[in-house]
């Protein structure tokens, strides 16, 4: 569930401070809408009452979407001169946001810090890049009746696999290695893919990144 708060915003133009309710904590996973506002910038863009200027408040919110194993604190870009003072506080918050979300936050997920608009944006929109290629290797494939082995979003984000990986048999390094080389013959132009089995296929000992702890619709 996402929440409001009431701030007292104050337009960059000097006019009268203002009231107003701003989102505090979304849920990007449970409203997409807010995802959207997120991902396009425009999260939290007030309208002054007097001179009718649009601006965004300096006001810190909480994006949490489990699904995604992502927790960001997202700080307004005045805050990044103390960078290490925030991102200090914001791991001292962690641990208080951990008891209150309980069971729904996956215990793989870590708290990440972001600054300005465009940070998180363009994070959402590396996931859903990510997103486009895995929809594509899963209908392939789904139609060469192979499985699926879900890796932990956060581990694939931070170590560049893909969030979906395709296995026959096991699910095994050798089981994915020869779903990977099914799925492309089909399609080669899946560029996570092509550069999982180029490592899979070197490191003979290595084995799979971590499962997602979060099932995926």
């Amino acid at each position: 569930m996402s929440f409001k708060g009431a701030i007292e915003a104050k337009c960059p133009s000097g006019c009268e401070p203002f009231t107003a309710e701003i989102w505090s904590f979304i849920r990007g996973d449970a409203q997409p809408e807010l995802r959207l506002l997120v991902l396009f910038r425009e999260c939290n863009l007030l309208l002054c009452p007097d001179c009718n200027k649009p601006f965004f408040p300096d006001a810190p919110y909480i994006y949490f979407d489990p699904t995604a194993e992502l927790l960001a604190f997202v700080l307004p870009e005045s805050y990044r001169e103390k960078e290490e003072y925030w991102r200090s506080k914001m791991a001292a918050d962690f641990a208080v946001i951990q008891d209150k979300l309980g069971a729904v936050m996956p215990a793989a997920t870590e708290p990440e810090v972001f600054f300005g608009l465009d940070e998180i944006a363009e994070l959402l929109q590396a996931e859903d890049d990510r997103a486009d290629e895995r929809d594509v290797m899963e209908f392939i494939a789904k139609d060469l009746g192979l499985s699926l082995y879900r890796v932990s979003p956060f581990y694939a984000r931070r170590h560049g696999v893909p969030g979906s990986l395709p296995f026959m048999g096991e699910a095994d390094r050798n089981g994915v290695l020869t779903g990977l080389e099914k799925i492309l013959v089909v399609n080669d132009r899946l560029t996570a893919y092509v550069r999982y089995h180029k490592y899979l296929s070197a490191a003979y000992t290595a084995a799979l990144p971590p499962a997602a702890l979060v099932a995926v619709a």
